[in-house]
């Protein structure tokens, strides 16, 4: 059995006790699974990398999942999603993994090379949170629905955009440059 594999199985006995996500079938899950790795190859060759609010997994334990040589912090105050998020770290054996349960704000973690985050708030107010967490010449990756151009009128950076049906995969580069 893979890991995806093991980890969707996880998901739905935890869900079940847990409400930890509204997917309920293996299909929703590894729906979201595919949409979480859909931007892997920007992104695969980064060594340092921090997830904001991971909840039960996406984008943050899928990636680190998939990239075993990158050093994955996931960031999840939730007590019930830091459990499952820690229990999948041992149970998939992710050494490159550290699940830090707190608010980013309160987190001691060095500054990466990448930072991602799904659904979690407005861009303008998930930059000014990561910035302080971002290398120089660092990524966001943001996971976003479609009504992401009016967020980016309000900040003044550069983002590419990959689109796949109603999700956008906002890449945000050069930031602390």
């Amino acid at each position: 059995m893979d890991k995806f594999e093991i980890f969707t199985n996880e998901l739905l006995k935890w869900n079940k006790v847990h409400k930890l996500t509204n997917y309920k079938t293996k299909e929703e899950i590894k729906a979201q699974i595919e949409d979480s790795l859909y931007p892997l190859e920007k992104i695969k060759h980064l060594t340092t990398a921090l997830d904001i609010g991971t909840g039960a997994g996406f984008p943050g334990l899928i990636l680190a999942i998939a990239m075993p040589n990158t050093k994955w912090y996931l960031v999840e105050p939730l007590k019930k999603r830091y459990s499952f998020l820690n229990y999948m770290k041992i149970k998939l054996g992710l050494k490159n993994t550290s699940v830090i349960p707190s608010r980013l704000e309160n987190a001691d973690i060095k500054p990466v090379q990448l930072i991602t985050t799904r659904a979690v708030m407005p861009t303008k107010e998930i930059l000014q949170i990561a910035l302080p967490y971002l290398e120089k010449n660092g990524t966001i990756l943001l996971y976003k629905g479609s009504s992401i151009s009016e967020e980016l009128q309000e900040i003044p950076y550069k983002a590419e955009i990959i689109q796949k049906g109603t999700r956008n995969y906002v890449f945000l580069k050069d930031l602390n440059g």
